[in-house]
């Protein structure tokens, strides 16, 4: 279940990677960091400014994107079941309790939201949070390409944002944007 929670928020960090460096002065950075104290690489950092990501972004066809992601599930209108999601005026819309653990799916304000909390934790161990502006881009907009400096001027007001962390034992995985 981690796994795929893990990767519905990918999809959408994937387009949000690139588009968030150049509309000022200030560099934006895409910020990785793994921490394993069992593993081989006990610590791997990945610091990329976003303005090297954003030949690769304005390069993908929006559409063959989507169409990619739709393919997988022809049946579901992901921009229509986004825009029933985004009406909703309830905050929780998914909420799964078991013995071992309980997934909280959400919005507030300003994000999307997922969480994962195994039973062995006080606090969530996987927390993603997406701008809504960003998921309102990216399932809405029937643009051919990603527009790199739309999408900065979407996310610039929530920097620095952590956009996913993971916590489970001794790993921690942590993926943020922040401006130099």
């Amino acid at each position: 279940m981690k796994r795929a929670v893990l990767g519905l928020a990918l999809t959408p960090l994937l387009a949000l990677a690139g588009p968030i460096a150049a509309a000022s002065d200030d560099v934006i950075w895409l910020r990785v960091e793994v921490r394993d104290q069992g593993g081989e690489h006990s610590k791997v950092k990945v610091n990329l400014p976003l303005s090297l990501v954003e030949l690769v972004i304005d390069s993908v066809d929006k559409r063959e994107f989507m169409a990619n992601i739709e393919s997988e599930h022809p049946s579901l209108d992901i921009p229509r079941l986004w825009r029933e999601v985004r009406k909703m005026e309830g905050d929780d819309f998914v909420s799964v309790e078991t013995d071992n653990e309980r997934i909280r799916v959400w919005k507030d304000h300003d994000f999307f939201r997922v969480n994962v909390k195994e039973a062995d934790y006080s606090e969530p161990n996987i927390e993603v949070k997406i701008p809504l502006e960003i998921m309102d881009y990216l399932f809405e907009s029937k643009d051919k390409t990603f527009g790199f400096q739309e999408m900065v001027e979407r996310v610039r007001g929530h920097l620095p944002l952590t956009l996913v962390q993971v916590r489970h034992e001794n790993e921690h995985v942590r993926i943020w944007l922040e401006e130099e």
